[in-house]
């Protein structure tokens, strides 16, 4: 129970971080919905991020084990889609 609790702190900390960054400095860029363009870097990125959420998801629920802090590091996974 406490490696849940653990996983949850780590994961409540990533969102608080990025929540910041996306109602601060990045709002601007968002604003624009570039992600939503397909062909454009930033549609491979967000699908990438997306696809990297979903496999921390799947993880944390079939295999349970402590998340490592992973925030600000890049992704070894090529972008889906």
């Amino acid at each position: 129970m406490e490696d849940v609790r653990a996983d949850l702190g780590a994961l409540h900390a990533r969102m608080a971080g990025i929540g910041s960054r996306l109602g601060g400095d990045w709002a601007e860029k968002l604003e624009r919905q570039l992600h939503l363009d397909l062909g454009t870097a930033e549609c491979a990125y967000w699908h990438s991020g997306y696809y990297q959420a979903l496999a921390d998801m799947l993880d944390l629920m079939t295999k349970p084990q402590p998340i490592d802090d992973t925030a600000d590091t890049s992704n070894l996974c090529l972008a889906a889609g």
